[in-house]
C-alpha cells in the first residue's frame, strides 16, 4: 500500500511522497506605510540586540494542482525561516500527504 511503513520504518514500494502534491515556499510579508516602518524598526532593533524581531516572511505550503494554500505560518527570522523551510521540504520528501498533514496540519491557513 502507498505510504505504508515497514517494521523498520522504511516506506513500502509504491510510496507516494507529499512533495508530488504539495510545495513549500517563503513569501515576503508585504507591509505598507506606518506598519512597514514599525516592522523595519522592530526587525533592526531585534537583530541588533540579539532578541530577534518580527517575522520576515510567511511559509506557505500549497497544493501543486490548484495552488490552494494548505498551511500558512509565520516563518520567523532569516535563520528560523531557512531552518523551517528545510524541515518542511525534508518532510514533504519523506512523508505521504496524510502523514505530512498529521505532522504539520496544526498550522492551517
Amino acid at each position: 500500500m502507498s505510504g505504508q511503513q515497514t517494521p523498520g520504518g522504511e516506506h513500502a514500494e509504491g510510496f507516494d511522497p507529499a512533495a508530488r502534491h504539495l510545495t513549500a515556499a517563503l513569501h515576503e510579508r508585504r507591509l505598507r506605510g506606518i506598519r512597514k516602518a514599525v516592522h523595519l524598526m522592530l526587525l533592526v532593533g531585534g537583530e541588533a540586540t540579539g532578541l530577534g524581531g518580527p517575522s520576515i516572511a510567511d511559509l506557505i505550503v500549497t497544493r501543486t494542482d490548484t495552488g490552494a494554500p494548505v498551511i500558512r505560518t509565520s516563518a520567523g527570522s532569516l535563520e528560523e525561516a531557512d531552518a523551517l523551510l528545510r524541515q518542511i521540504n525534508d518532510d514533504l520528501e519523506a512523508l505521504t500527504v496524510e502523514e505530512f498533514l498529521a505532522e504539520w496540519g496544526h498550522l492551517k491557513p
